[in-house]
């Protein structure tokens, strides 16, 4: 695999494992909000990796000299997709649609667009806390993992990885 692809593809693999680290620590409670440090990485691996991927002649995605996509990036790709979606309904449930926050009196409360929807303890905070940096580590483990398929399916198509395909 050439450098371009493979730097980035690294990178995306370390940023979905980094985001799936702090998505597994949302469930026992702890809110690593350092990993919102990632976002603006999106910004580049995302567009680079259409990039990549629109210069994949669309004749490659069929033909059958080219390596064929495996089954497991295909599932991969629909179900992150799905939790991705099942994840930010789930949260939104658990949150009541709304975000924890700090009133001015120093108060623990769930409020959405400055209306107090009702208050919280301290471990219900540190928990509403945790859900919501579920809520984004969710998402983002899907759009690293989604980038770095797109990297990979860009190797396969582009003829580099025909050197290590075997022919039917």
């Amino acid at each position: 695999m050439p450098a371009a692809l493979r730097l980035p593809l690294l990178i995306s693999l370390l940023a979905t494992a980094a985001c799936a680290a702090a998505h597994v620590l949302t469930f026992v409670g702890v809110a690593f909000y350092p990993i919102l440090f990632f976002v603006p990485l999106l910004f580049i691996l995302v567009p680079l990796a259409v990039w990549r991927f629109r210069r994949i002649p669309r004749k490659n995605f069929l033909s059958e000299i080219f390596a064929d996509i495996p089954p497991g990036l295909k599932i991969g790709t629909v179900a992150l997709f799905l939790y991705a979606c099942a994840n930010f309904f789930i949260c939104l449930n658990l949150l009541d649609g709304g975000n924890p926050e700090r009133a001015p009196e120093n108060r623990l409360v769930l409020a959405a667009k400055g209306k107090i929807i009702r208050e919280l303890t301290p471990a219900e905070f540190r928990r509403a806390q945790a859900v919501q940096v579920r809520l984004v580590t969710g998402h983002l483990i899907a759009c690293f993992a989604i980038t770095a398929f797109a990297f990979h399916v860009a190797w396969l198509k582009t003829g580099p990885a025909l050197a290590s395909d075997k022919l039917r």
